[in-house]
């Protein structure tokens, strides 16, 4: 980063189910004193020569010093890579090395010993694919990263 730059946090997360608690986490960002880079924001770069998902990726490459990945009920549109983009932002932020801070609904998490038990039951009234589960697997079990829950942007943003 460039003397005099503003570190910058990249808010990796699905952008519809979530929209208030990003609004909230992009207010929290710029208290303290942080960037915020929200691809819903007028000042998301965008390489008009790349798609939606080189573009997050890219900016993840290029511009995020910090990463916060925020996971809810919803896996995300899937590539041909079959992963989604909150997924492949992950894997380049952490390709990249910088600082990963990772949050996971806690109903999620309450499911997953029940997903483990029980991978091919219908958990639909709760995620909108079982790769969401699978993602939220190799998060908690891969070592990389602490997992932590939340209920609501305070969960997030407490001091502790």
């Amino acid at each position: 980063m460039p003397k005099g730059s503003q570190t910058t946090l990249f808010m990796s997360s699905t952008c519809y189910d979530l929209a208030q608690l990003r609004a909230d986490l992009r207010d929290f960002t710029e208290s303290i004193g942080l960037e915020p880079i929200l691809s819903e924001l007028d000042t998301f770069p965008v390489d008009p020569a790349m798609d939606a998902v080189q573009n997050c990726i890219n900016v993840v490459r290029t511009r995020a010093d910090i990463f916060v990945l925020i996971v809810g009920g919803r896996y995300g549109s899937i590539n041909d890579t079959g992963k989604s983009i909150t997924n492949l932002e992950y894997l380049e932020a952490a390709a990249r090395g910088i600082p990963k801070y990772v949050f996971v609904k806690s109903e999620i998490l309450s499911l997953m010993p029940l997903w483990r038990d029980n991978p091919n039951a219908d958990f639909s009234s709760a995620v909108d694919t079982t790769k969401l589960f699978e993602f939220v697997s190799h998060l908690r079990d891969n070592g990389e990263v602490w997992v932590f829950p939340f209920s609501n942007a305070q969960d997030i943003t407490k001091p502790d």
